[in-house]
């Protein structure tokens, strides 16, 4: 063997060493709990590691930055762990198709003593197809979950999230709180449950549950997300303003958060304060139609009506069975005596099935 073939060898066995050694400094620091330190280590490992990738990938998600954590998921490798965690990744990111692939794929491959992961996937299914609104498959694919580990908190937030969206919310909470009996610090379960609270207007019970989750995740852009829209429910707008805030500096990429600073903003009447915030969160979610229709809202209510019909034609493209933002778009165009364009854009709607635009068809003696 060549001189430099037999160096290149060793050199490559020596960054092998050195990556294995990081991976074990991660892995300790991660048990010791020194989340920062341990992604370091992680992240030092990772050209040379497919392990540190996939841990590195796990304790990004933990952290709740879903989207650095799916990309180095699928660096990782195909494992069954691995796809797992990048379907319930894809689910945080709302990206559906690819979290049912990644489940079904590690149902397909997960070990059958691997309890976690299969759970996990079948949790993650039955997400899924609630957000398809197919509640039948979905509480089949959670009851499965929770007859393999019924003290799996993933799979009674899961059945929670289905009671909730079928308006059920008795069941749901049952279901919260049956996760939290398990995992008292479950995140998922402490958001769901001020979540709820919140809609009920329950406000002081959801800043409640709220801040006990953060008492064990101080660094939870959930839950400070959460407190931030509980505490601007009930109307304190500076400590919603100071949550939010929290997040952004947590996460600079939670689109959410730009969004409700700016509901704040304008809501005030600091219309140039709430479009700073939502062209933020256009810019980290530009496929997203609600940065558009809120900046439309916002030039509406100023009273510039091209820039406001631009920014609602912008989340038409992207969405283009959004009846509702066609309503919009008409409605200004009939403020400015547009009738051809008014009454093309109520059509439009009134095909979708608004049921406004259909009023507004039917009385104007338009067919639609």
């Amino acid at each position: 063997m060549k001189k430099t073939a037999i160096l290149t060898m060793l050199l490559g066995l020596a960054v092998a060493a050195a990556g294995q050694g990081m991976l074990d400094k991660g892995l300790a620091a991660e048990a010791k709990g020194l989340g920062d330190l341990a992604e370091g280590y992680y992240r030092e490992a990772a050209d040379t590691s497919a392990t540190a990738r996939l841990r590195l990938g796990m304790l990004l998600q933990r952290r709740e930055h879903y989207a650095d954590a799916r990309e180095w998921l699928i660096k990782a490798d195909s494992s069954a762990v691995a796809m797992a965690h990048l379907a319930e990744c894809h689910v945080e990111t709302k990206d559906w198709a690819a979290a049912k692939l990644a489940a079904e794929k590690a149902i397909e491959t997960a070990d059958k003593d691997d309890k976690e992961t299969m759970v996990s996937a079948m949790s993650t299914l039955a997400l899924v197809y609630c957000n398809q609104e197919n509640y039948t498959n979905a509480l089949n694919w959670a009851h499965k979950a929770i007859k393999a580990d019924p003290t799996s908190a993933r799979a009674q937030n899961a059945t929670g999230v289905i009671y909730f969206r079928k308006g059920n919310d008795i069941e749901a909470l049952k279901a919260f709180r049956e996760a939290l009996k398990h995992d008292p610090n479950n995140v998922d379960a402490h958001f769901n449950i001020g979540t709820i609270y919140c809609y009920h207007n329950n406000h002081d019970n959801a800043i409640t549950t709220l801040r006990k989750g953060l008492k064990e995740n101080r660094k939870s852009v959930k839950l400070y997300y959460c407190l931030g829209w509980a505490f601007m429910l009930k109307g304190d707008k500076p400590k919603a303003i100071e949550c939010l805030q929290t997040v952004i500096e947590l996460d600079t990429g939670y689109v959410n958060a730009y969004y409700r600073l700016g509901d704040i903003y304008f809501g005030n009447g600091e219309f140039n304060k709430a479009i700073e915030q939502y062209r933020k969160a256009i810019a980290i979610a530009p496929r997203m139609t609600e940065g558009y229709r809120l900046l439309g809202r916002t030039y509406a209510e100023m009273g510039d009506f091209g820039k406001a019909i631009r920014n609602y034609q912008k989340a038409v493209e992207i969405d283009n069975k959004d009846s509702e933002t066609y309503c919009n778009i008409a409605e200004l165009y009939g403020r400015q005596k547009h009738v051809a364009k008014e009454r093309n854009n109520y059509r439009r709607a009134a095909k979708l099935g608004n049921a406004k635009a259909q009023e507004w068809c039917t009385k104007n003696g338009i067919t639609y």
